[in-house]
């Protein structure tokens, strides 16, 4: 079994101010010492990125692409999101989601609180554009392995 595997979560969204302030934000802020704190210690992502796509017909941001590469499989990625202990980077989806064209079924994005753990997989998933098969990937050890061989500087 493939231990490296891809999401790319492509995330068309609502072409408001309010919006593209948020997708704006997201981008701007994501690669910060908390989400890195967080990513680090869940210790599964490889890595993770996130990139606006511009709107091409006016101005802005037409959606948001999240691409990362994980250990494990899709199934126990999503859980540890979901369980992540400071919950930031669960935060960040589900901002996303409340600025999707299509948010999720079942999802309010008036009160995010009413997202479940299956709503939000379920998100994920139909939004995701990559497949195992899809990744090319130098090296098949995890996250853990690598950084008990090369620890990270402090």
């Amino acid at each position: 079994m493939q231990n490296v595997n891809p999401l790319t979560l492509y995330v068309p969204i609502l072409q408001t101010a309010s919006a593209q302030e948020t997708a704006q934000n997201m981008y701007q802020y994501f690669n910060n010492p908390t989400t890195k704190a967080n990513l680090d210690a869940m210790a599964i992502v490889h890595y993770a990125r996130i990139a606006l796509v511009p709107n091409t017909n006016a101005a802005g941001i037409l959606g948001v692409l999240v691409i990362t590469e994980f250990d494990g499989n899709m199934n126990s990625y999503l859980q540890a999101f979901w369980d992540e202990p400071g919950g930031g980077v669960k935060t960040a989806f589900i901002t996303l989601a409340t600025i999707a064209l299509n948010p999720p079924a079942g999802f309010n994005p008036d009160d995010p609180s009413t997202i479940t753990y299956t709503i939000f997989s379920n998100f994920i998933l139909a939004n995701n554009l990559s497949e195992p098969a899809d990744l090319y990937y130098a090296y098949p050890q995890s996250v853990e392995q690598i950084t008990e061989a090369f620890p990270p500087n402090s």
